[in-house]
């Protein structure tokens, strides 16, 4: 972010597309949470921390974000087996424009830390078993 602004439009084009989701948004959670309960099983009793949920709350697992040591590492030993996984997202203190405003690294050690350890899996209805096992045999090689 470079700077501060608003914008709450939908254009016609983004509402349309919003409105056909909507009919396969229930199969489309039901199966993110499936994919998130092979990766919580496969990486119980891991380095890896894993999302917290509870059964008292429901999660739509837009995003599987784990937590590891050697985020870097895992990365890019993802990366080259075609495997795409993402940093989300950057503490909002050490974006350009709060950084402007006179924020710095250490003003938020607990944001800063989690940013330097997390990483989204790949995460969406059309991911299938084999491509879930291939990430989490992957995975493995790297962290256990």
């Amino acid at each position: 972010m470079h700077e501060l602004g608003y914008n709450y439009r939908l254009t016609d084009i983004q509402a349309t597309l919003g409105l056909s989701q909507l009919s396969r948004a229930k199969q489309g959670v039901k199966r993110r949470r499936k994919i998130a309960k092979k990766y919580n099983d496969a990486f119980i009793g891991t380095n890896i921390i894993i999302p917290f949920s509870d059964d008292k709350a429901f999660h739509a697992y837009h995003l599987f974000v784990i937590q590891v040591e050697n985020r870097k590492e895992l990365y890019e030993h993802l990366r080259r087996n075609n495997i795409f996984s993402q940093v989300h997202y950057i503490p909002v203190h050490l974006q350009p424009y709060y950084k402007k405003l006179g924020w710095k690294k250490g003003d938020f050690p607990v944001a800063e830390s989690y940013y330097e350890h997390c990483l989204s899996l790949p995460m969406f209805p059309t991911l299938t078993k084999q491509q879930q096992e291939f990430i989490i045999e992957k995975i493995w090689g790297v962290v256990k």
